[in-house]
């Protein structure tokens, strides 16, 4: 189906502000889920990321970002999910959630798929299955789009799921048209231009470290940052070294460069080391202003 001008747009719109919060893979990711649901007026989004799959098997599935569900629904989510973890499509089809092994034989036959749940199982089934009378229904998840790609950096497969409510329309192709274009732009800056907990990210830094950071790129002294957060100067100092052993640099001037280059950089071992260093609390505490 051919979109409408307006409807690309918002896709390009949508692609660029997700761009513009590409060190930061939890809020990147809610961007994207949040702007996907108002594009195709859904109200719950979730993606999914597979890691060690097998030919015809679900490897081990990681729940990366949920939208639309207030904090009791939202708990309900990953072990819904991984209901499907480790299990054969066939038999997850057969006895879990009815369309699996066509949404799976699509992603061989042409190495993606963007499908409503019309377009892989019929209504009738759909209720009657374990996935939906146990998890779904309960967190007011009734139709839905699914769309999976295969993302290079690192390579595995993403999928991005959209619901609606019951009693409300069902998704039309023009929604499936805009969650392929959507999907189609984004999966192949995964890794490449969208940082992934993977790479040199604001991932895994405290609320502290994140404000301090933001002030350093604001282009912020030490003592500027210090004066700004209410901290002493030696503990903005200690931030400021913690925060180079994060993003592996060894000096402010590297630090900017990375930003500017706007290219994530994979941590390497060393750099998973100084990332569990990073929770700067102790130095809060019983400080004051330093």
């Amino acid at each position: 189906m051919e979109l409408a001008l307006d409807d690309i747009s918002a896709v390009i719109h949508l692609v660029g502000e997700t761009c513009d919060r590409w060190d930061d893979p939890a809020v990147w990711r809610q961007h994207l889920l949040e702007g996907a649901c108002r594009l195709l007026d859904g109200n719950v989004g979730t993606m999914l990321t597979e890691y060690e799959g097998a030919p015809g098997r679900f490897g081990r599935i990681s729940v990366m970002s949920v939208v639309g569900l207030p904090a009791p629904e939202r708990n309900l989510v990953e072990p819904g999910i991984m209901q499907l973890q480790r299990r054969d499509y066939e038999e997850a089809s057969q006895n879990l959630l009815p369309g699996l092994s066509a949404i799976y034989a699509q992603i061989v036959r042409q190495g993606w798929v963007t499908a409503t749940r019309s377009d892989v199982s019929d209504a009738a089934e759909y209720h009657a299955a374990p996935y939906y009378r146990d998890f779904r229904r309960h967190i007011d998840c009734d139709d839905y789009v699914v769309s999976i790609r295969i993302v290079d950096v690192p390579r595995r497969p993403e999928g991005i799921t959209i619901d609606r409510p019951h009693g409300a329309p069902p998704f039309t192709p023009r929604d499936v048209a805009l969650l392929k274009l959507l999907h189609d732009q984004i999966a192949p800056l995964v890794g490449v231009r969208l940082a992934t907990e993977a790479h040199l990210s604001r991932d895994g830094l405290s609320t502290r470290l994140r404000q301090t950071l933001s002030l350093l790129l604001e282009g912020l002294g030490e003592k500027q940052v210090a004066y700004r957060l209410n901290l002493g100067h030696r503990t903005v100092h200690e931030y400021v070294t913690m925060i180079y052993k994060h993003f592996q640099v060894s000096s402010r001037a590297e630090l900017l460069a990375y930003f500017i280059r706007r290219t994530p950089v994979p941590r390497t071992q060393m750099g998973r080391a100084w990332g569990s260093v990073v929770s700067p609390d102790k130095f809060d505490r019983g400080r004051g202003g330093g």
